[in-house]
């Protein structure tokens, strides 16, 4: 029964008429729908055997009506009245009598010795005050008893006074800048340091293998490393110096053994303590009275206080 529908359709293709145009063409006798060549319409086969065609929609579908003539309006503008229109006036408030004043009495203006000219200028709106742009304020005024601060350069050498409490400051030959911060150190260094302010190693300060540049070098704790100082180089530990040492004062305090692995280059020395090492003064170098200094020394000028001690040689005079 499945096969009722196919029986007697293996046939070949039959005619069909198009029910429009009266157009006729081949179809399978299997086809259920078609196309008309002839006019494009749409076909729909019946089981019956019937035919129906349905027209297929032009593309414009407004072709089949007529052209519609155009029409033409005037457009005119609105005429304005020539006659003038009258307009009311405002009533006129009846006129008051100023009030009666009595005259002031001018005196005369004292005589200025100077005499400005005042230019008339238009108000103009409130404008906020705006930050001035320039250069940078100078640092505040040292307080009473701070001298100001000597600064060396450290590219040219030269050397100029700067404010006491600036943490910097700038050269004025090569205008490099030159720091002027003070450093403490209560722990273990290890990094060069280049300043012009003041370096304090503490008693749990341990800086060794590294070069401090610095004005005032005030040792506590421990240091073996090489110091290059504009200022004083105060020595209050016993300790073994092995990098080389420079300075403008040497000083060596009480109880204090110290010893130089270089020779030491300065301009005054002042010792009080156990000294190991050669020194090289070239002003002033005081042995006190707890004193005792082992090695070669070159000094300018030599003096020895009662019980001091001194084993080596010495070369006195200008170098």
């Amino acid at each position: 029964m499945a096969f009722q529908f196919f029986k007697g359709k293996n046939k070949g293709p039959y005619e069909v008429t198009c029910p429009l145009c009266q157009h006729k063409q081949q179809e399978s006798p299997l086809a259920v729908s078609s196309y008309c060549k002839g006019c494009n319409a749409y076909l729909s086969f019946e089981k019956k055997g019937e035919v129906k065609a349905r027209a297929q929609a032009a593309d414009d579908p407004f072709a089949h009506r007529p052209a519609q003539p155009k029409v033409e309006i005037d457009h005119k503008p609105k005429e304005e009245p020539t006659s003038p229109v009258k307009v009311k006036k405002p009533e006129a408030l009846p006129k008051t009598p100023p009030p009666k004043t009595s005259p002031k009495k001018t005196l005369p203006a004292p005589p200025s010795p100077e005499l400005k000219e005042v230019s008339e200028e238009p108000t103009t709106r409130y404008q906020a005050p705006q930050p001035a742009v320039g250069p940078k304020k100078p640092p505040p005024p040292p307080r009473r008893g701070e001298k100001p601060r000597t600064a060396t350069c450290f590219e040219c050498g030269d050397t100029h006074s700067a404010n006491a409490r600036s943490n910097s400051t700038q050269c004025r030959k090569c205008g490099r800048l030159i720091s002027l911060e003070d450093f403490h150190i209560s722990q273990i260094w290890s990094s060069q340091i280049q300043t012009r302010g003041d370096v304090y190693i503490h008693k749990k300060g341990v800086v060794s293998g590294v070069t401090i540049q610095c004005h005032h070098l005030i040792v506590e704790g421990d240091f073996t490393g090489s110091a290059e100082c504009t200022g004083d180089l105060k020595l209050q530990r016993n300790g073994k110096v092995a990098g080389e040492i420079t300075c403008d004062r040497l000083l060596v305090e009480k109880r204090a053994q110290v010893e130089f692995d270089k020779p030491v280059i300065t301009n005054e020395c002042q010792i009080d303590g156990l000294v190991t090492g050669d020194i090289s003064c070239r002003g002033l170098l005081a042995l006190e009275k707890k004193a005792t200094l082992t090695g070669n020394i070159k000094v300018g000028t030599l003096t020895v206080s009662e019980g001091a001690k001194h084993s080596g040689q010495i070369q006195m005079g200008a170098f």
